[in-house]
Order: C-alpha cells, then sequence, then structure tokens
C-alpha cells in the first residue's frame, strides 16, 4: 500500500514538473519569437540587426528542442533509476553548445554580409575584400575550435591531457602533414601581410606564374592566367615567391624609342623639342612623373630619340590608347620636319677592276 502511495506522489512529481518545463519552454518560444519580430521594426545598430536576422528564426525551435531534452531526462530521472539520465543531461549540454555555435556561425556570416554591403557603398573603405575574408575565416576556426574543446570536456575527455598529447604528437602529425601546415600559414601571412587581394594582377619572376587572382584560400590560392586558364598556387610557394603587383601601380609608363634618317640629323633638334612640348600638354600624360625625351644614339642605319613619360591613369586598355594617339602626333610631328622614320638599308661600294 504503502509502494503504491510513493508511486502515486512521483507521477504527481512527474507530472506537475512535466508541465512545468512544457509551459516555460512552449511560452519562452513564443516570447523569443515576438521579442524579434518587435526589435526588427526599430532603428538598431548595424551589429544588432545582423544578430536579429541570425538567431531571431531559430531560436524558437532551439528552445523548444532543449526543452524536449530536459523533459526527457525529468521523466527518465523519476521513472528509472536503471537508465543513466545523465546520458540525456550531457546531450542537452551538448545541443546547447552546439546550437550556440551555430547560433554565432550565423551572425557571424549575416554581419560580414552587412559589412560588405556598407564597404562597398562607402567611398572610401577601411577594409578591403582580404581584409574581411581574413577576419571571416580566422573568426569561425576560433569559434568551432572552443566548441569543439567545450564538446569534448562535456564528454568526459580531459581537455588537457588531449592538448598535452597534442604536444607531442604533433610534432609527429607536423612531420607528416607537413606540406598542409606549410600552406596554411603561407596563406594566413597572406591575410596579415596582404601583399595582394582578390582580383589583383600579380606576376612571380622567381616562380614563373602570371596572372589574375580569383581566390585566396587557405591551402592555395587560384589565379586566371592571360591565357584564361585557372592556376592553382599552394601557399607556401607563394610565401618564397617575388611577387610584383602591377595592380598597385600608380602609373603606367610609356617608353618608345624612334628611329630617323642620317639624312634627318639636322632636323632632329626641333623634332625633339615639339615631341618634348607635345608631351607637357597632352592631358593624359602626368606631368609630375619623369619625362624624358632626348637623342639616344646612332643606330645602325638610323638616328634614335628616346622618349620615356608616364600615364596618369593605370588602366592597361586606356594606356594603349593614350600611347597609340602619342605615337600618332609623333609621326605628324615628324612629317611637319619633311623628316621620316628610317628602315633598315645598306649602302654598297663597287670598286671597278682597272681597264687596260
Amino acid at each position: 500500500m504503502e509502494w503504491n502511495k510513493l508511486l502515486d506522489l512521483i507521477r504527481q512529481q512527474l507530472v506537475i514538473d512535466l508541465s512545468l518545463i512544457l509551459t516555460v519552454t512552449f511560452f519562452m518560444a513564443i516570447i523569443s519569437r515576438k521579442l524579434f519580430r518587435w526589435l526588427s521594426g526599430h532603428q538598431l545598430p548595424p551589429w544588432l540587426i545582423s544578430l536579429l536576422r541570425a538567431v531571431g528564426k531559430a531560436s524558437p525551435l532551439l528552445i523548444l528542442i532543449y526543452g524536449g531534452l530536459y523533459a526527457i531526462e525529468t521523466i527518465l530521472r523519476h521513472v528509472s533509476r536503471l537508465m543513466a539520465p545523465e546520458s540525456i543531461a550531457n546531450a542537452r549540454h551538448i545541443f546547447l553548445a552546439g546550437s550556440l555555435c551555430w547560433l554565432i556561425l550565423r551572425w557571424k556570416s549575416a554581419f560580414i554580409a552587412g559589412l560588405n554591403r556598407r564597404l562597398q557603398a562607402a567611398h572610401e573603405p577601411l577594409l578591403d575584400n582580404a581584409a574581411i575574408l581574413a577576419l571571416n575565416k580566422l573568426s569561425s576556426i576560433v569559434v568551432i575550435t572552443v566548441t569543439g574543446l567545450l564538446i569534448l570536456d562535456l564528454t568526459g575527455v580531459p581537455v588537457s591531457t588531449l592538448l598535452a598529447f597534442g604536444g607531442v604528437g604533433g610534432l609527429a602529425i607536423s612531420w607528416a602533414a607537413k606540406d598542409v601546415v606549410a600552406n596554411f600559414f603561407g596563406g594566413l601571412m597572406i591575410y596579415v601581410n596582404r601583399p595582394f587581394g582578390t582580383g589583383d594582377w600579380i606576376k612571380s619572376p622567381n616562380k614563373n606564374f602570371e596572372g589574375v587572382v580569383e581566390e585566396i584560400g587557405w591551402y592555395r590560392t587560384q589565379i586566371r592566367t592571360f591565357e584564361r586558364r585557372p592556376t592553382y598556387i599552394p601557399n607556401a610557394m607563394i610565401t618564397d615567391a617575388i611577387i610584383e603587383n602591377p595592380g598597385r601601380m600608380y602609373n603606367r609608363r610609356i617608353m618608345a624609342d624612334i628611329g630617323l634618317r642620317y639624312q634627318d640629323l639636322d632636323k632632329i633638334k626641333a623634332v625633339i623639342t615639339d615631341i618634348r612640348q607635345m608631351l607637357r600638354q597632352h592631358p593624359d600624360i602626368d606631368q609630375e612623373q619623369a619625362l624624358f625625351v632626348h637623342f639616344a644614339e646612332y643606330g645602325a642605319y638610323s638616328v634614335n630619340i628616346n622618349i620615356y613619360t608616364f600615364t596618369k591613369t593605370t588602366n592597361w586598355e586606356k594606356s594603349r590608347e593614350i600611347r597609340q594617339d602619342i605615337l600618332l602626333r609623333i609621326a605628324d610631328i615628324v612629317r611637319n620636319h619633311q623628316a621620316d622614320f628610317a628602315f633598315p638599308t645598306q649602302n654598297l661600294l663597287l670598286n671597278r677592276a682597272p681597264t687596260d
């Protein structure tokens, strides 16, 4: 009889506990949903808006799942002592840690997306795409690593022992995966030093690659050559490479040699003066950079004028149009002075044999 009364008390307490847990869980899910909807209609800081977008839709479902796990744990504690409710408690804690990790990653993604939109709208952005990409990947690694260590600790794995083992076993692992580690830290150095970014034209004289950067990964960097072929370069190779970044130049250089005929030698000074004046007045030539027009040398069949100057633009196509315009103007100047361009010629001296 007393055993039956005890069972009745246990059942009553179980019903009360379950009712309380489910009621609180249900109302918390409803309140969180309405709270996020209410906050979304107000003017808030950008970081808070991204947080609401990341957490708002997922939080009611996560609350219901967490409450369900807590209810299962409560049932096991009341019904039977043969089943270990600690396993459900651990599962509940692991679920909470994983949910927080997932929500933080969602928040980070929403924040990065909003940051990209604001930087694209800004006239003078403080960060470039490479810095944002580095921030995104580094923060993901930190969040996932911390969550993994926390889950290991919740499952009973001694984290301190694991870290100590990692110090010894890490040597063997590093040796076996030295290329992976070298490429990973090579990618990290690219993000820190930022010798180039996505969209930059780069070339390496000592590693013999050239192209436009399409993607900077943790293991390799993808470039597109001028033959439109994708090329994948391990980051460890880039750390040892001499990198030229023509995309960050301030000007584009125009350097040309103009060869006139030897019979126009008396006109060369006037031609040089007019070419120099033309370049000084050209609207697309940067007058703050070096500008040289000089009689350079006596060639095999021509007298050569060297032209050395810089355009204001760094755009390749535009600079080629400027170069074309300058060369055509030089042609007009040469003809205006009744001179002409030289072409390969040979003079033959024939000695006649004496006649009897």
